[in-house]
């Protein structure tokens, strides 16, 4: 590296021993977080946001540049330090100290680890984003090590009083820190001063954090005050209430596995990095040796390289010694009866399976307890699957490892972390440095806040980075590119898009089954079934550390614009919306709305392709108004039309009229006029008559809801004249359909009849357009005062709206029948029905336009208020919150 940054203090850059000035503090906080990045390249939109938040200023890419301009400058001969990678802006340096504190706390040098730090560390740099989360971060790490340092000495006698109290002074709300002053005050014999410590402390947590101690300092009270022999133990230091931790929210899978393992068996608990698997273990051999005094073999993995031989650890760990000939037989003397543990066999899997074909039918009574990321496959092996914590459970571990309270804001932690145990570990040991609300803003950083776990529980456990690298190490180079490259899908896809997506560049489409059964295996992905449908999803955790990987090896763009190609495949296929499919369709888009959305927001990028955001956004209109998302829509729509250079084609005439129609369905009617027209021109121009009648469609309900009925009849005659040619019954339908809208707005409702009555012909098979006509028909139906069979076309209409999940048709058919009922004496039924209407049209946008229907519902509102008086407002506050479905269940039981 060219230069060396260090941050353990005020900020240091130097090269070759020699202090490089970087006076501007903005250029001082790129330099440092470059370096943090280790010579890695760093997105754009990441350094934006570390450095300027995310409310940076206007033209936030022009800043960086000018920024990394201002830099070089200030570097002079060291400029070519920065450069420009397929990742982003990458500094040839790295925060030297910090590497060295990793490397002491690896060799188990805490003292000398922490004379790297020279005061605060980034302390000119906290006003920066990204330096108050890596400044939090770094004190965290600061004063886990500084307890982990005294709590080693005062475990040998070689604790030093001073230093103890002066940590204590420093942090007298940190539990683990007074406990252990607490113990050493009562080794001293000042039992007094000791509870009067730890009384301190409960008052304290609660005035000052409204919570209570956690159960181990309550523990640790208890027994100074009952005088425990162990505490006078130096080497039970790790016993008291700085211990061990109660183990939570695996309670059944515990009992299953204790019973599987009475008699001679062999289980391997799979699952993920961070689910616990090797806290299981440990917690079923707690149980077996104080149940029954069986033997226990132990046989930790971790330190075995891949490929190295299982058969000597397996002699050490079952204390056979070393002598001449096969240990073989005098291992299995040692295993007759005994439990054995074989902890981290993921990268041995092999060598394991091999090992205990061997030993498994010549040790008797013999049972085997295997943890791993995969599973053995040999035909005796029973597959336990570790997943990730119960919502409950991962609350109760958080307030158990904090000391707090249940809240929401811990749910909301516990979720984003996929509820991952040692994630949730890691997270709770954060609050003693960060409040709840601190945490919850900064948990979307999880690998990077994540860090400084108990060191005795092992390096991948001491982090969940750590962990996730562990994981990543053993993958093939083709697994490790598919999952990164997976990390570009929300929410989880199905085999044909991650077949399409994931392929290329190295990656046969053939391949990518058995690569995902091969993560699957690994606890990497997760399965989930949807009906006939199979879906493949990364934990979110693991998803951030994809990520990272797909941005440092510089394929994110490439591997996006496939993702984006994918989601415009998607949104043509379902264009064609309120056929006999149409409930398909909604569930498809449904099931993908995190992709698109995801897909949008990055075509808009620097990145992206505008022409994509059309692509995408204009064929599913439908489904963001329906969804009560128009807002996002015509944003994103809007946002496309001003970035792109307008475009006489045909993909660019839907993109204006799917906004006019939102524009329209917003309230804006004078503006989606004016999109209307310009995209009638368009398609006239291109000779599109289907788009062409389609466009007349949209301007002549913008025209109804503009009161402009005449014109609305015009367009929607000059509608059906363009369609009557084409051969497309459903689009004539349409025609037909809004032209019936307008004559009835007009007060002619025989001819509107007439039209309606077509329009149930033409769309005999279209369930959507059918809901349609009868419910225009029962409109009709009501103006001329045939109330049972307005009542008979309303409740055939609702039933296929039902059955077609279609909100909006729902809702306008509740609203007619509620002037069914004020009309036929039922004024308290009517008022439930429009105020559980209003309610939904509120939740998902969805406004009434039609003039001649706003007026009956208005109509119908005002007298179901006159009629009942004073008990209307009860009416409508048992109505308000009440869902829409069992609402329609119960009209059409």
């Amino acid at each position: 590296m060219d230069l060396a940054v260090r941050v353990l203090g005020p900020t240091v850059i130097e090269a070759g021993g020699t202090s490089v000035r970087v006076d501007r503090p903005f250029e001082r906080a790129l330099a440092v977080r470059l370096a943090l990045a280790h010579g890695s390249g760093v997105p754009d939109d990441t350094l934006i946001r570390d450095l300027w938040s995310e409310d940076a200023a206007a033209k936030p890419v022009e800043r960086l540049r000018a920024l990394v301009y201002r830099l070089r400058q200030t570097l002079g001969d060291h400029a070519s330090a920065i450069r420009r990678t397929s990742s982003g802006y990458a500094l040839a340096a790295e925060p030297v100290d910090l590497v060295a504190v990793d490397a002491l706390v690896g060799a188990d040098q805490l003292d000398e680890a922490l004379q790297h730090w020279r005061g605060e560390a980034l302390a000119d740099l906290r006003t920066f984003p990204f330096g108050a989360l890596e400044g939090v971060r770094l004190d965290a790490l600061r004063l886990s090590l500084r307890t982990q340092s005294i709590e080693s000495k005062l475990a040998t006698g070689q604790s030093d009083p001073a230093e103890l109290e002066q940590l204590v002074a420093e942090n007298p709300l940190h539990e683990r820190v007074v406990g252990l002053s607490a113990i050493a005050l009562y080794r001293s014999g000042r039992q007094a001063e000791a509870l009067q410590r730890l009384a301190g402390l409960r008052k304290a947590l609660v005035d000052e954090l409204g919570i209570d101690p956690a159960p181990e300092t309550i523990a640790l009270e208890l027994r100074i005050l009952r005088q425990d022999p162990d505490l006078a133990d130096q080497q039970t230091v790790r016993r008291t209430g700085v211990g061990r931790s109660a183990f939570v929210g695996r309670d059944s899978e515990l009992e299953t596995l204790l019973g599987l393992l009475t008699s001679p068996t062999l289980i391997t608990l799979t699952g993920g990095p961070g689910m616990g698997k090797t806290r299981l273990a440990r917690e079923i051999t707690a149980a077996v040796q104080s149940r029954n005094g069986r033997p226990i073999v132990w046989l930790d993995l971790a330190t075995l390289g891949v490929g190295e031989a299982v058969l000597p650890a397996l002699a050490a760990a079952a204390d056979v010694e070393a002598g001449t000939g096969d240990p073989l037989p005098r291992i299995l003397d040692k295993l007759g009866g005994a439990l054995l543990v074989v902890d981290n066999a993921e990268h041995l899997v092999d060598e394991v399976a091999e090992l205990l074909l061997r030993i498994r039918s010549k040790a008797v009574g013999l049972a085997v307890l295997v943890t791993s990321q995969r599973p053995l496959r040999i035909s005796e092996e029973e597959v336990h699957q570790v997943g990730p914590l119960s919502r409950e459970a991962a609350g109760v571990l958080f307030c158990s490892r904090s000391g707090l309270q249940p809240s929401d804001q811990i749910d909301l932690i516990c979720e984003a972390l996929d509820r991952l145990p040692l994630a949730v570990e890691l997270a709770a040991g954060l609050t003693r440095t960060l409040t709840v609300d601190q945490l919850a803003t900064r948990i979307q950083h999880r690998l990077r806040l994540l860090v400084s776990g108990n060191r005795d529980t092992g390096i991948r456990h001491s982090s969940l980075r750590a962990a996730l690298d562990w994981s990543h190490s053993l993958l093939e180079p083709s697994g490790q590119l598919v999952l990164r490259r997976l990390a570009v899908f929300v929410g989880g896809c199905t085999l044909e898009a991650a077949e399409q997506v994931v392929s290329g560049d190295g990656i046969h489409p053939a391949d990518v089954v058995p690569i995902l059964v091969d993560l699957t295996d690994r606890c990497l992905i997760s399965v989930e079934l949807d009906g006939d449908e199979v879906r493949y999803r990364l934990l979110e955790t693991v998803r951030d550390f994809a990520l990272e990987c797909l941005q440092a090896a510089g394929e994110e763009t490439a591997v996006r614009r496939r993702h984006a190609e994918w989601c415009t495949e998607l949104a043509a296929r379902t264009e064609k919306y309120g056929g006999s499919n149409h409930r398909e369709l909604l569930s498809e888009l449904s099931q993908e709305e995190a992709n698109l959305r995801a897909a949008l927001d990055w075509s808009l990028g620097p990145d992206g392709d505008s022409g994509r955001v059309l692509a995408i956004a204009a064929p599913t209109w439908w489904y963001w108004w329906s969804r009560g998302l128009k807002e996002p829509a015509q944003d994103w729509l809007r946002r496309a039309i001003e970035i792109g250079k307008p475009e006489r084609t045909r993909e660019w005439g839907v993109a204006l009229r799917s906004l006019a129609t939102l524009t329209r369905y917003s309230g804006g009617y004078a503006e989606a006029r004016v999109l209307g027209e310009q995209a009638l021109e368009l398609f006239r121009e291109l000779g599109d008559h289907i788009a062409e009648v389609s466009a007349l469609v949209g301007l002549s309900i913008t025209s109804i809801t503009l009161q402009d009925f005449e014109n609305a009849l015009a367009q929607g005659r000059q509608a059906i004249d363009k369609a009557e040619p084409l051969d497309n019954q459903r689009m004539l339908g349409t025609a037909v359909n809004v032209t019936g809208v307008a004559l009835r707005n007009l007060g002619r409702f025989r001819e509107a009849e007439e039209m309606f009555t077509r329009v149930r012909d033409l769309w005999s098979d279209d369930p959507r357009g059918l809901a349609a006509a009868h419910n225009n028909l029962a409109t009709v139906a009501w103006q001329f005062k045939e109330l049972e069979r307005c009542r008979e076309l309303c409740l055939e209409s609702l039933r296929l709206y039902r059955e077609l999940d279609l909100s909006e048709g729902i809702i306008d058919v509740l609203e007619l029948l509620s002037s069914l009922e004020v009309e036929e004496g039922r004024p308290a039924v009517a008022l439930r029905l429009l105020t559980v209407s209003a309610t939904q049209r509120l939740r998902i946008g969805s406004p009434l336009v039609i003039p001649d229907e706003l007026a009956a519902r208005t109509r119908a509102e005002e007298l179901a208020h006159r009629i009942l008086g004073p008990d209307a407002p009860a009416v409508i506050t048992t109505a308000q919150d009440e869902p829409i479905a069992p609402v329609v269940d119960s009209l059409l039981a």
